[in-house]
């Protein structure tokens, strides 16, 4: 089904994609080695199939956001690495449109950060360095390839 959308009058559009499952697949892979699990032991731990998994390494499939987000924590990754994992889903994904399981953050937030770095044309292997700040009250800044800094902070308040 995606690879018919993706065909339909720009096959470059095929190539990117199947690029950047690939390089998702990579991040799994290198991430779960590092870990020491096989992948079996990763679906055991992460509540995935094998064979997810495997397809997922492999460039075989894409998943949702919550599968990526699943593996992420059986893998034990640090927010940041997690978060990157999660924005590289939502770009494949024509399901997802929000980042799972980012409770300590405020979801306006979250949610919003990828409709702003997909606007500014910025995806998720232009990311050098996120930082989510250390509670809900800092500012979450990434740093993108070229040294660019975006920062965003959303305060809400009542409307007297």
């Amino acid at each position: 089904m995606l690879e018919k959308d993706y065909l339909s009058d720009k096959p470059y559009k095929v190539v990117y994609f199947k690029k950047k499952l690939l390089k998702l697949g990579k991040a799994l892979k290198s991430f779960r080695k590092d870990a020491g699990y096989t992948q079996p032991e990763l679906s055991s731990i992460s509540g995935v199939s094998t064979s997810i998994v495997n397809d997922l390494e492999n460039g075989i499939r894409t998943a949702g956001c919550k599968t990526i987000n699943k593996i992420a924590k059986g893998l034990k990754l640090e927010d940041e690495d997690r978060f990157r994992l999660l924005l590289t889903g939502l770009e494949l994904s024509k399901r997802d449109f929000v980042i799972p399981d980012f409770t300590s953050f405020p979801p306006e937030i979250i949610n919003f950060l990828p409709y702003i770095l997909n606007k500014s044309g910025i995806g998720p292997d232009r990311i050098k360095e996120v930082n989510l700040g250390g509670s809900s009250k800092e500012a979450l800044v990434i740093i993108t390839e070229t040294g660019h800094a975006i920062s965003l902070e959303i305060k809400l308040s009542k409307k007297h």
